[in-house]
């Protein structure tokens, strides 16, 4: 444990800005706590809401973000137009109050015109303390499941229930069909650990009873309901889009399965310092190391919310042991961490601590993917940690970061830029490659083609982007007309930038 607890990091000793990174946000509309701030169904409260949105996407992208998770299904409803459950009453104020816009369709249009990907976040089986009672409710209420400990309840969807992961599917079928989302990310709501009983009094009782192979487990059998649920979802994901949709999930941050894997060379947690047991096994029915064995989610983002110097479950040692898990089965790691912290702690030294734990990813990671997801918008954009943006610019995103390839998905083709042109007034245009995105980059004419190639990744340095953009135009700054050599290159919606087309 001594190797990781209490570990220092030297901000001036800093893993050099990564050309592939994940930095994303998670953006809650749940209880409107990163947003919106007012809830209604008017016309001046949607613009309101825009107009906030909006500006925390700004900031979000000037602090050097390049994903946001947005949430759009807190609790069996729905950001979005959906035609399988109601309008979020986090949004309109009353469930099932229809929005006069669509909040998600607005989140992709304005993060992909600052070059940000939009991950559609989803709570896969959540609906509440409270059973809801809209038309669209009343459709899906014979796939709840609700259990009580005294006075309290908690109502979700039955894993158990082909018809539950059915919906599932569809929901997420129809938002990667109809919407232009980079990923779809799940978090760690499953099976309640306080109102989950295994035995008669548990309200999946007889379906334990009547569908349980001989021999299984409640626990195993509520695991295996969870693993189908992720594979299916990823399945159908696969034949959307030719499969280009990222598919992640964020789970507790402590996993292993208590040496479930110990025969098939999955580390040890003690041996990275890690002293807790992996109670999401046990309590929630998760186990993200088989999503990974099984080639079922592209990235996985588990909830690191420890410091670096915590005694029990250090970041540091959570971090690599996640990192060494994705890569021994050929998947992505971006561990989330929680700035939550500087609500009452606003300081240099705290955000420090942040700025540890991302070098630390960036230390462990492998293959030129690093990443971090950070909880939540607010204090990156918004009054809770004012300054904090900035310095993470400053001091940690200081070049811009292309999001990792997905290189198992098999499926890219080659892309190539063809028709660059520069206008007298700046503009750059050129035909599109398929459905790719584009890097534009500016290099100046006293540095080599050589020396402008990244030292840490293919292609050219990240230092020299100038933007990322969904477009087939970019605007030119003026200061880059003269005494540069401009570049573009298609990168495609797996994550892959292609050989350049220079001006």
């Amino acid at each position: 444990m001594a190797s990781f607890a209490g570990i220092f990091f030297p901000l001036s000793e800093a893993v050099a800005s990564p050309k592939y990174e994940m930095r994303g946000a998670w953006l809650v509309t749940a209880y409107g706590i990163d947003w919106p701030s007012c809830q209604g169904a008017s016309r001046q409260v949607a613009l309101t809401q825009q107009s906030e949105l909006d500006s925390i996407l700004e900031n979000l992208h000037r602090a050097g973000i390049n994903a946001v998770f947005f949430q759009v299904r807190p609790m069996a409803d729905a950001l979005y137009n959906s035609s399988y459950e109601p309008w979020s009453g986090y949004l309109t104020g009353n469930r099932g109050t229809a929005a006069c816009y669509d909040p998600l369709s607005r989140c992709i249009e304005r993060c992909h015109a600052l070059g940000m990907e939009c991950h559609a976040w989803i709570n896969p089986f959540r609906v509440g303390t409270r059973r809801p009672s809209t038309s669209l409710d009343v459709v899906t209420r014979d796939l709840w499941m609700t259990n009580r400990v005294g006075k309290s309840t908690m109502t979700i969807f039955n894993p158990a229930l082909d018809e539950t992961r059915r919906h599932l599917c569809n929901i997420c079928r129809e938002i990667a069909t109809n919407y232009d989302i980079d990923g779809i990310v799940f978090d760690d709501y499953f099976y309640n650990p306080e109102f989950i009983p295994e035995d008669e009094r548990a309200a999946d009782w007889k379906y334990y009873v009547a569908a349980a192979e001989a021999g299984q487990s409640m626990a195993d059998w509520r695991r295996a309901n969870i693993n189908r649920a992720i594979a299916d979802v990823y399945a159908m994901l696969s034949t959307v889009k030719d499969g280009k949709i990222r598919f992640g999930v964020s789970p507790q941050g402590i996993a292993g399965a208590n040496g479930v894997y110990d025969c098939e060379g999955v580390p040890s947690l003690p041996s990275y310092g890690v002293v807790t047991a992996d109670s999401q096994y046990d309590k929630i029915y998760s186990d993200p190391v088989n999503w990974l064995k099984e080639g079922l989610v592209d990235y996985i983002s588990p909830q690191i919310y420890w410091t670096t110097d915590n005694r029990r479950h250090p970041y540091g040692g959570l971090s690599r042991w996640w990192n060494d898990v994705a890569e021994m089965y050929g998947r992505h790691c971006f561990p989330s961490q929680t700035i939550a912290s500087f609500a009452k702690n606003n300081t240099p030294d705290q955000w420090n601590e942040t700025f540890r734990q991302i070098e630390l990813n960036r230390e462990y990671s492998f293959n030129y993917a690093p990443g971090a997801v950070l909880y939540s918008a607010r204090y990156i954009a918004g009054k809770y940690g004012p300054g904090f943006g900035k310095a993470l610019h400053e001091k940690i995103f200081k070049a811009p970061a292309l999001v990792p390839p997905m290189r198992w998905k098999g499926k890219s083709r080659h892309l190539e830029v063809t028709g660059l042109s520069l206008s007298k007034s700046g503009r750059l245009e050129w035909t599109a490659a398929d459905d790719a995105r584009y890097v534009v980059y500016a290099i100046p004419d006293d540095v080599d083609d050589a020396d402008a190639q990244s030292s840490g990744a293919d292609g050219i340095d990240s230092t020299y982007i100038l933007a990322v953009t969904y477009d087939t135009s970019y605007t030119l700054p003026a200061k880059y007309r003269k005494g540069y050599r401009i570049a573009v290159t298609p990168y495609d919606r797996y994550g892959i930038e292609w050989q350049p087309t220079y001006l």
